[in-house]
Parts: structure tokens; C-alpha cells; sequence
């Protein structure tokens, strides 16, 4: 990676904007304004007003901040909830500096290692990640889950904790009960204990022949520092391969590094459009000094594709960096977007260590190289299509990637089982749609 491209210390959070996006800082640092403490210490009152003082200077919305006197909040989570600008920020966050230290620098973080999603009474089980207690336990793609702890899921859905309680603390060790059925349908109950769980960047690749065309399938989970050697090895198989056209999975993807987004253009995109415009950030009037533009390489990495075709599968969880690779390609390369809307996070968030906290909140708004943004109810798609979990990443049969393969074969869209008005929940106006977040992984 060009070494001046890791200068640039931000983190793209655009929406899952996800998207959960999420953009990022080009290191583990936090970017200039970083506070290591407080001038008064790090109690609750001091913490406070730095985080008051930061969000007076950085905050892209500064302007519609209210007048509050920050040491009246009991904790730094009350305040930030009192000063972000709704509906627009779904975005601006608290975490630990251990949290992001493992998953910006390792892709990790503690729990059991699966995603889900909840439909009425059904929790289905959308991704597990490889190694992790879930794996281990017999969790696939396509699981139901039935109980916790022995109590029925309606009901535990129906409670005041909900499954984020059922499921408990990330802490190493914490055990819970779960009661599922596999995509085989056969019933199991097994004991989980949470424990560190190592996100994979990149899985399920494949190269295959569409109409005579060499092409390539990756899933892409998350934009961390451990993205770009596992892009690295995955574009030189498909380089070596001869892929010209290229299905990027990014379902779920929340976003991650503004670093590895910009890698991972260039991979995509310098053969074909060398040294021209990608995106560009844009910060308040406070902080226009900070404005840039990002230009693909002139001289692309050996690992770069030369593609004729690209197909992004997105969903409601793709957010951030994710959203911000689908905005900037299609000027340079002919491009078709499946699955259902992003998320909607045209914006991303500098980083500030207050102690052992960091607050992420929103600092600047993106574009891409034709000025394009402000996709605020998400980025829509071409081709519609189901997330279907009964199948397998880049299975024959699940409607996403059959539906990109149709599209990269003959050029238009296939029918499928979602219909236009099944689009509605991603294109919700911002003030009904979910907080991002950028791991909401359990």
C-alpha cells in the first residue's frame, strides 16, 4: 500500500451507516485532536467536558449542537445521546480503546462468534465465523435458534433485556445454553462460553466460469488491518486465475478503515482508471483544512485486477467504507449493485482517546469521484433480490448470487422472489431506521 495513504488517520464510518458505514482510521491511532487525559483527570465530570469541547471543534453538525453543561450527565454515553443530531447521526460512538485496539488491529473481539437476524418470533443465524466457539458448536449459515437457556426465543425476544441480556456480557468465559436447528435440520442443544473471536476478512472464494468470462467470488466481512493481506492473497489467486469480472459479497459488511477501503479501490479499480478521482472527505468550516481527496494509484499494486464487470451484493447491513467502495466504482467500471438497499452512512468519524474511552463522532461527510453522497436512505440496488441464509455464501440456488451471476451473464436482471414494495424497510427515512453499529456480532 502507497505509505501515504496510511497517513491519513480516519475512521470511515459510513453505514452500517452503516455501516455498520463505517470508514476508518488509516492506523490504530485516533488522528490529530487526540486526547491521551483530561485536564482534571479522567473522572466521569472531566471526560465529559472533553467530549463537549471535541464535538464543539470536529463535530460535522457542530452547529446544531444544544447548549448543555456536560458535568451534569452521570455518565459520557447520557451525553453523547444528548448531543447528537437527529435523525441524521445514527452513527456517532463510545467504545473502549481495548475494543478497538483488537478489532481495527486484529479483527477481533469477545463473544461467540455468529451474526442473526430477528423476524417476529425467528432469530436465524446469518453468518458464523470460522474457528470460534459458534463454529465449534455446531452453529452453520441457516441455523434457527429455539431457546436460551432453556427459555423459548418468543419469549426471550418478548422480555425487557431482550436477546442483547439472553446473551449476555463480552466477557471471556460467559456461558450460555442455546438450543438451535442446523441447516440440516437436526435439533441441537450445546453450551457456548464466549471467548476472543477472530473475524476472517475474507472467506469463501471461488472462481468460475460465467458465460465463457473467468469470474471471481469473495466475501468481504469487515475493513480492518488484517483486510488487507487477505485481500492481497485473495486478488493474486484471482489474478492468477485470469479473473476479468468480479461478485464482491459485502451483505454484511459495517464498514472499517478508510486505509483498507482505499486498498481495496485500488484493487479494483488503478488498472482501469489510474490517478483518477475515488471519493473525497469534507469536513466542517472549522475543518476545511482537513478536506482530501483520495486518487486511485498511478501505479497500481501487483495484485490489481484488470476487471470488465463488477457485482456488489448489499443488504440494510451494508454500511460505511462498504457503502463507499459501491459509490465509487461505477464511474470507472460497469457495475451492478443486487440484494436489498445499504444501510445509509454517506459519513465518517475521526478518533479521540479520552483515558480508556474513545469517542468516534461524526467529523466529515464523503463522496465519491463524480461528488456524489448524501445517501442518506441508503444506496439503491439494480437487481433485487433475498438474502437467503438456507444457502450457503456463493451457493448455486441463493437468490443474491444467482442473481449476480444472471446479471454478469446476460446483462439484466432476473425475476425474483422479492418484490419492489418488499424494498420498503431499506428505504426507511433515517429517523426510523437502527443505530450503526459496526460489529453487531454476538
Amino acid at each position: 500500500m502507497n505509505p501515504a495513504k496510511r497517513l491519513h488517520s480516519v475512521l470511515l464510518m459510513l453505514a452500517s451507516a452503516t455501516l455498520v458505514a463505517c470508514g476508518g482510521s488509516s492506523g490504530s491511532g485516533s488522528g490529530s485532536g487526540t486526547v491521551t487525559a483530561p485536564p482534571d483527570g479522567c473522572s466521569v465530570a472531566a471526560q465529559n467536558e472533553s467530549i463537549y469541547e471535541i464535538m464543539q471543534q470536529y463535530y460535522l453538525w457542530y452547529e446544531e449542537l444544544p447548549a448543555v453543561d456536560p458535568t451534569s450527565f452521570d455518565s459520557q454515553q447520557a451525553l453523547l445521546d444528548a448531543l447528537r443530531f437527529l435523525p441524521q447521526d445514527r452513527f456517532s460512538y463510545l467504545t473502549t480503546v481495548a475494543e478497538e485496539e483488537a478489532l481495527f488491529g486484529a479483527s477481533q473481539f469477545v463473544g461467540f462468534g455468529y451474526r442473526q437476524r430477528v423476524d417476529g418470533d425467528t432469530v436465524t443465524v446469518l453468518d458464523v465465523y470460522e474457528g470460534g466457539p459458534a463454529a465449534t458448536g455446531g452453529l452453520d449459515r441457516g441455523s434457527s435458534i429455539l431457546a436460551i437457556d432453556g427459555v423459548p426465543i418468543a419469549d426471550v425476544l418478548a422480555s425487557d433485556g431482550g436477546l442483547t441480556e439472553a446473551l449476555g456480557p463480552r466477557e471471556i468465559g460467559f456461558e450460555v445454553e442455546l438450543t438451535f436447528l442446523n441447516q440440516a435440520g437436526v435439533e441441537i442443544t450445546e453450551t457456548f462460553a464466549k471467548d476472543t473471536v477472530t473475524i476472517p476478512p475474507v472467506t469463501a472464494t471461488r472462481v468460475f466460469d460465467v458465460g465463457g468470462a473467468t469470474t471471481g467470488y469473495m466475501v468481504f466481512r469487515n475493513f480492518v488491518t488484517p483486510g488487507v493481506d487477505a485481500l492481497d492473497a485473495a486478488f493474486d489467486d484471482f489474478q492468477a486465475a485470469g479473473v476479468r469480472q468480479l461478485i464482491v459479497d459485502l451483505r454484511y459488511n459495517g464498514g472499517g478503515l478508510v486505509s483498507v477501503l482505499e486498498h481495496f479501490a485500488d484493487l479494483l479499480a488503478s488498472r482501469t482508471a489510474p490517478s483518477q478521482p475515488f471519493a473525497a472527505y469534507r469536513y466542517n468550516d472549522k475543518n476545511s483544512g482537513r478536506d482530501r481527496t483520495f486518487f486511485l494509484d498511478s501505479t497500481p499494486p501487483n495484485e490489481a485486477l484488470l476487471l470488465d464487470k463488477v457485482v456488489f451484493i448489499t443488504t440494510g447491513g451494508t454500511a460505511s467504507a462498504s457503502e463507499m467502495l459501491v459509490n465509487g466504482i461505477p464511474p470507472y467500471i460497469t457495475t451492478a449493485v443486487v440484494g436489498t438497499p445499504s444501510f445509509g452512512k454517506p459519513v465518517g468519524q475521526l478518533g479521540f482517546r479520552i483515558c480508556e474511552n474513545v469517542l468516534r463522532p461524526v467529523s466529515f461527510a464523503v463522496v465519491n469521484g463524480l461528488g456524489e453522497g448524501d445517501y442518506f436512505d441508503g444506496l439503491p440496488v439494480d437487481c433485487a433480490a433475498v438474502d437467503d441464509p438456507a444457502f450457503g455464501f456463493g451457493a448455486a440456488g441463493e437468490e443474491s448470487f444467482d442473481a449476480a451471476v444472471h446479471w454478469l451473464e446476460f446483462g439484466f436482471c432476473p425475476q425474483t422472489n422479492l418484490q419492489v414494495e418488499m424494498l420498503a424497510d431499506g428505504l426507511k427515512p433515517p429517523a426510523e431506521r437502527p443505530r450503526w453499529r459496526l460489529n453487531d456480532a454476538y
